[in-house]
């Protein structure tokens, strides 16, 4: 396929639109800052926040992830669908064991550059989590790649297949199960190990380059090994496509690996999981005709269903290898027959329909509330414009007494607004304190205790029924913590109510609903993370029983999630804390400045320096300006609320295919 026929594909056609879908966004997000500062609405705290916004459109991707056992054909499967304008296979995808670390390929938008990068194998002995060496450029091997010679690119990724002899007891130290690792034939004391424990693959593909990634991991001896590729690298796809081959049907490897690895994902939303059949090839019969064979295939899609226990219509039937032939030779019939078009329409939906959903959550929802608040403000100095222009009018043959009492009147509403901005500060001051009792509630130092004590406890654990105890007492421990904060949490939403309901009493102005905490939401994730955690420590602990390597690195990565996860919730508590106060803050600097204008108005006309009927028009012509605004915000928020994904209960995002 040429660059056009990629861009035309069913994933071309999803990549455009996700790009169409971030740049109209982003243009609302960039339009709204422009319209803050033209409105002297613009804070730090909100201009830090649509930088942000705007930075996580430009750095989000598309992923899609390949799992599945050695040998179903998962790379020749990659090498069809993205790489067959190449003519030949980029990536190693011979019979056998082809593809032995988990390799990441995407375009790098930061460094512009094409490259291969490997991190070795040793790395494991240490306790660096894997997502901590990608920045860590100095501890990967980094091989330059040729993207415009085809040779040269499949040459370097041969790379990728590199294994090493090492001792049995090597391999488990680097947390292998040596029983499933292959035999050195020039030496069988020992067994070959993967050379490199992760590979990252940057260049210039037309769809990598707009934001499409893909993972595709080894079997299963990897995935048991390497726990960040449970945890985070498979969750985080948009979709998750598990390959299996029609021939062999649901082996007892595969079914480990789906039951320990892959079935969790089923629950997770924004997630379209689903299972390929390749090699349906194998059951082509041009003796028995088209139908015997049409039946074949959907014997092993209903024996696939029961097995993995997930919809017939998530089971994919294809042929890689000759989807990858079909579309070499540019061979339409081949292609048609491999089934390849309709795998890729349903993937290619998925993952663009799951990535807006989830940024949708992320991003429209956090623009829409800066919007709301600040066309809040403005709906409230025209209020009070309009009271100051019947104010205006009522001056039309007043005595200079009269308009004396006005200016005194005007005095004394300064002051009285002085009086209650400051009787805004001690409620500021006791949600700043509160804030402080939620972090401390889920502090860094009090989690470092309970997993400082938890690790030694599992280092002293023998047997598998000791370290699922530790284990357990480790998530108790965690609940509790998360119990006590959303019991601060629901009391800082208290006050914060409050806050606002005195606000708008004080100072007469209808204010959107207060910012609350969504600690519930808060609990949920840390359950679910828990729960997914809990039950693949579990199945670990009953099956390597006597890797307590392997075991305790997994559990080292749960310790780290769980981390990682409540440093996230004290980021956005400490974001929170400045939100729940921006509206307000807002609010009072529009009515002080408005109260100001108004009073030199005042002194204008009581030494003639302007008329009556001049301050009436002028201030007829800033309320026409604040109702655009208004308007322009409003408008804002439709297009950022027109470009809502359409939800659908399915794995599938019903989008209009669009076929080669």
């Amino acid at each position: 396929m040429s660059n056009d026929q990629i861009e035309n594909s069913q994933f071309g056609e999803s990549v455009n639109e996700f790009e169409q879908w971030k740049s109209s966004i982003g243009k609302e997000l960039r339009g709204f800052r422009l319209w803050s500062k033209r409105n002297q609405l613009t804070s730090e705290e909100s201009d830090s926040r649509i930088k942000h916004m705007l930075e996580t459109l430009n750095n989000e991707y598309l992923t899609i992830a390949f799992a599945g056992e050695f040998s179903r054909g998962k790379t020749e499967l990659i090498n069809a669908i993205f790489f067959a304008d190449y003519g030949q296979r980029i990536l190693p995808s011979q019979a056998g064991r082809t593809t032995m670390c988990p390799t990441e390929l995407f375009f790098d938008q930061h460094s512009k550059s094409s490259y291969l990068r490997l991190l070795p194998i040793e790395t494991r002995l240490q306790d660096t989590p894997l997502s901590d060496y990608q920045s860590m450029t100095n501890h990967w091997v980094e091989i330059p790649l040729v993207t415009n010679d085809p040779d040269d690119m499949a040459h370097a990724m041969q790379s990728i297949t590199q294994t090493k002899s090492v001792s049995r007891k090597e391999a488990l130290e680097l947390g292998f199960d040596a029983n499933m690792l292959d035999e050195d034939e020039d030496n069988p004391e020992k067994v070959e190990i993967p050379a490199w424990r992760h590979a990252l693959v940057s260049f210039e593909h037309p769809l990598l380059k707009q934001g499409l990634r893909i993972v595709d991991t080894p079997g299963l001896n990897a995935l048991g090994s390497e726990p960040e590729l449970t945890y985070h690298l498979l969750p985080q796809a948009q979709a998750v496509v598990f390959v299996l081959a029609a021939d062999a049907g649901v082996t007892a490897s595969d079914l480990q690996i789906w039951e320990e690895h892959i079935e969790q994902l089923k629950n997770r939303p924004n997630l379209g999981l689903y299972a390929v059949l390749n090699k349906i090839d194998v059951l082509w019969d041009e003796l028995s005709g088209r139908k015997k064979t049409e039946k074949a295939i959907n014997r092993v899609v209903r024996q696939t269903s029961r097995h993995l226990k997930i919809p017939e219509s998530d089971i994919l039937p294809i042929s890689a290898q000759k989807a990858l032939l079909g579309r070499i030779k540019d061979d339409k019939a081949l292609i048609l027959r491999s089934q390849i078009n309709d795998v890729e329409d349903v993937l290619a939906n998925t993952i663009l329909g799951n990535k807006e959903s989830v940024m949708w959550d992320n991003i429209i929802g956090q623009s829409s509330r800066l919007i709301e608040d600040a066309q809040q403000v403005l709906k409230s100095r025209k209020e009070q414009l309009e009271k100051q222009a019947e104010e205006i009018k009522g001056i039309r043959g007043s005595t200079e007494s009269e308009l004396n009492e006005l200016l005194e009147k005007s005095r004394i509403a300064q002051q009285e607004f002085k009086k209650r901005q400051l009787a805004l500060r001690p409620s500021q001051r006791l949600l700043e304190r509160q804030t402080e009792v939620l972090l401390d509630s889920i502090g860094k130092e009090p989690l470092d205790e309970i997993i400082q004590r938890t690790l030694h406890e599992m280092v002293e654990s023998r047997t598998s029924i000791g370290m699922m105890r530790t284990t357990r007492r480790f998530y108790q421990a965690i609940e509790a913590m998360m119990n006590e904060f959303c019991r601060e949490a629901e009391l800082s939403n208290k006050m914060a109510e409050s806050m606002y309901a005195k606000f708008s009493r004080d100072f007469d102005v209808d204010l959107l609903e207060a910012r609350y905490l969504k600690a519930k939401i808060y609990r949920r994730e840390l359950q679910h993370l828990l729960d997914e955690s809990s039950q693949l420590n579990r199945n670990l602990m009953l099956t390597l029983a006597e890797q307590s390597v392997a075991v305790k690195r997994f559990f080292t990565t749960t310790v780290n999630n769980i981390a990682m996860f409540f440093k996230h919730i004290r980021k956005e508590l400490r974001q929170w804390s400045r939100e729940v106060m921006l509206p307000l803050l807002q609010q009072v600097n529009s009515l002080r400045d408005l109260l100001d204008q108004n009073h030199q108005q005042l002194l204008a006309l009581k030494h003639n320096e302007a008329t009556v009927e001049g301050r009436l028009k002028a201030l007829k012509t800033l309320i026409f300006e604040l109702d655009t605004e208004i308007q322009n915000a409003s408008r804002s928020l439709e297009k950022l609320h027109e470009s809502a994904p359409q939800k659908n209960s399915s794995n599938v995002v019903k989008l209009a295919s669009v076929r080669r």
